[in-house]
């Protein structure tokens, strides 16, 4: 949202996309005209009154330059079009969710092609999947069970053929975890 001064003059936004006008501190900048000529290193007050003699806004493009360079555009149109370019870059941004699902080291066959059936889903839609094994109390004894449990369920996505194991069981806390992702 663009923040107006007093002059009715757009003004530096809330999301930083840049100084305008008057609340552009420096003392000199070098000028780019709306067509792209270079009209040089010009005073703030010279470079304002060019940018109204065009009906326009003085920009700041480049603050981290010495000296800051500014460019005479319309400020609103400028802001519309890098709105709509972060909106097009989020469109075309993969979202990757971390699907887990919890097992015990004992738990039964049956119950493990169920979390299977549910992770190839999971894997389908192109989320990656954490398994992570429980221990409580003695059943850290039984870490062969669950590995072998996790093994299991490696060969049934289809062995690493079908998928990438990313985080390969780790025993850390009376947790085992393991992470798989679909291959490309």
């Amino acid at each position: 949202m663009a923040l107006k001064n007093s002059k009715n003059q757009p003004s530096a936004t809330s999301q930083g996309e840049g100084l305008v006008n008057e609340t552009i501190n420096a003392k000199t900048m070098r000028v780019i005209s709306p067509d792209g000529e270079v009209l040089g290193v010009l005073a703030k007050k010279d470079a304002l009154d060019r940018a109204r003699d065009f009906g326009l806004d003085l920009v700041c493009v480049s603050p981290n330059t010495d000296p800051i360079v500014c460019k005479i555009m319309d400020f609103g149109k400028h802001l519309y079009k890098m709105k709509k370019k972060a909106k097009k870059a989020k469109q075309n941004q993969a979202v990757v969710e971390v699907k887990e699902l919890k097992i015990r080291p004992n738990t039964d066959t049956h119950d493990l092609m169920t979390k299977i059936r549910h992770a190839k889903k999971f894997i389908e839609d192109g989320n990656k999947v954490k398994f992570t094994v429980f221990f409580r109390g003695r059943e850290i004894m039984f870490a062969e069970k669950a590995l072998e449990n996790l093994n299991l369920i490696v060969a049934e996505l289809g062995g690493e053929d079908a998928v990438n194991i990313e985080l390969d069981s780790v025993v850390k806390n009376k947790r085992m975890t393991m992470m798989v992702s679909p291959k490309n």
